[in-house]
């Protein structure tokens, strides 16, 4: 497997690239209506890895409040109507544009987690009298406390999918199918935990896995141990018990111990 570290060597020049075109571009662009410009996605975390069907340079666009100014009145028409962002080429070059309203702390407290994730991950390249920067000092203070919230959360729901009650309804209806239904959604939410313990939000699940394979702290051997949980035989009752052993013994236990030690708010 190509790790995340892999491509950011590989792709280091390139990226440079990008962002110093990118910052080019947004220095020519009409902002006496924007309060706050972010570089997000994989040109800010560095992994940008273009193939046969391109890539897209990824720009959240903050108005400032109160503004009325509409996305096609500073960048011009959607050239992809039907991504649901506002598409752009600029000088061969495309972005996507996010274009919201100014993301306040208490703003950003309403986000899906995979949005928190995107934006703790994103670069500032604009920032009128650092206003995003100030806010976001407030942001990171809030998620460290949510962050243990979740982690909690998480830890309980596992719990209770994995108790001796649940296991035996399925037991008696020698529904092993379940079971190990069950068991993947722990280890979907303990991978939240993971990213959690690595002071992250965890990010959407079309990529949640694979990032996670970056991150500093990790369970013993993570990326053997990781494809062996997800191995299943999904009747097998003798299976279930292996991957049900994986997991206590090593990514409960891991995310157990290492667990803030409180969660105040």
């Amino acid at each position: 497997m190509k790790t995340k570290e892999s491509i950011v060597k590989k792709q280091s020049a390139l990226i440079n690239n990008l962002i110093i075109d990118t910052k080019k571009y947004i220095q020519s662009i009409d902002k006496k209506e924007i309060q706050t410009i972010l570089l997000s996605g994989s040109v800010s975390r560095g992994d940008f890895n273009p193939g046969k069907y391109g890539g897209m340079i990824d720009l959240t666009v903050m108005k400032k409040p109160g503004s009325t100014i509409s996305v096609e009145s500073i960048f011009g028409k959607d050239e992809e109507p039907y991504i649901p962002y506002h598409c752009i080429t600029v000088n061969n070059t495309h972005y996507q544009i996010l274009f919201i309203d100014f993301v306040d702390y208490k703003a950003f407290q309403t986000f899906e987690e995979p949005r928190k994730f995107a934006f703790l991950e994103s670069q500032i390249l604009w920032d009128q009298e650092n206003r995003y920067q100030k806010e976001l000092e407030l942001i990171e203070k809030y998620a460290k406390i949510d962050q243990a919230k979740q982690l909690n959360i998480c830890l309980h729901y596992i719990d209770h999918l994995l108790s001796d009650y649940k296991k035996d309804r399925w037991f008696r209806r020698d529904a092993f199918c379940q079971m190990h239904d069950n068991l993947n959604t722990s280890i979907r939410l303990i991978l939240n935990c993971i990213y959690y313990i690595n002071g992250k939000y965890a990010p959407a699940e079309d990529r949640k896995l694979y990032y996670s394979f970056s991150l500093d702290k990790l369970p013993k051997n993570y990326e053997e141990n990781i494809i062996e949980i997800f191995k299943q035989i999904i009747t097998s009752e003798s299976d279930y018990n292996r991957r049900e052993k994986l997991f206590n013994d090593l990514f409960l236990d891991f995310v157990t111990k290492n667990r803030p030690t409180t969660a105040s708010t």
